[in-house]
């Protein structure tokens, strides 16, 4: 009365073989997918190793091998890190990025060289999401007033073969105080990935008295030293605009 459905012997034998030409079918293409991940993997890694060997295998670290002309800052590779000391215990560091400028460089009379960068006070980073805020505030750096962290040199000297002094004008809320800062050529190279221009690498270290520029209105000044240490580290690129 009712139709047998189950497969007859004859109809199974028939099938197996369909069926165990899928399940190779299926497993050469994950092996295949397995393979194109490796292979992807391990593109992906050789394009993140080569670039650094191949960009210091290349970096040159005489400054006088270096094309003179007009530079422009390279905004994701400069920043400024601070530091202040926190109870007499230990250094309290931030960073401030955003940056914009131009190096007028002259390798063979580095005293004719002049740099200018400017730096967003409202970029400023700590551990701490609540400072971080209240480094913004009227009572820090009163972004809302002053939108830009601005120093711009006054004279070049050479202290060494790939060192010297930049003597400048450092605008912070407002004020404007003279700084030294003691820069550190660390090398050239062509463009990395191919750019139609040359790129510098610099870094410069300093110390200022935040109260010369008026940061001493912050409820948390007596827990932290005047002196505050700021370390500049700086890429440029040939601009040919």
């Amino acid at each position: 009365m009712f139709r047998d459905h189950s497969l007859s012997q004859n109809e199974a034998f028939l099938q197996r073989p369909a069926t165990r030409a899928r399940g190779r079918s299926q497993h050469r293409k994950g092996q295949a997918a397995v393979k194109a991940f490796f292979v992807r993997a391990a593109f992906g890694s050789a394009l993140l190793l080569a670039p650094p060997l191949l960009a210091q295998s290349n970096v040159n670290s005489n400054p006088a091998l270096a094309p003179a002309g007009r530079y422009r800052v390279i905004r994701d590779h400069t920043q400024i890190v601070f530091s202040v000391l926190h109870l007499g215990l230990s250094p309290y560091y931030g960073r401030v990025s955003g940056a914009s400028g131009t190096l007028n460089f002259t390798p063979l009379d580095p005293s004719r060289s002049s740099v200018s960068v400017e730096m967003d006070p409202a970029s400023a980073s700590t551990t701490t999401a609540i400072l971080n805020r209240e480094l913004c505030s009227a009572s820090v750096f009163n972004c809302a007033r002053f939108s830009k962290v601005i120093f711009k040199s006054t004279s070049v000297k050479k202290t060494g073969d790939n060192s010297g002094d930049i003597v400048g004008d450092l605008t912070i809320a407002g004020a404007t105080k003279p700084v030294t800062l003691h820069a550190t050529f660390h090398g050239g190279m062509q463009g990395p990935l191919g750019q139609d221009n040359y790129q510098l690498g610099f870094s410069a270290e300093t110390v200022v008295k935040r109260s010369d520029f008026g940061l001493t209105k912050m409820i948390w000044a007596p827990t932290v030293a005047d002196d505050i240490k700021l370390v500049i580290e700086a890429e440029f690129e040939q601009d040919h605009s």
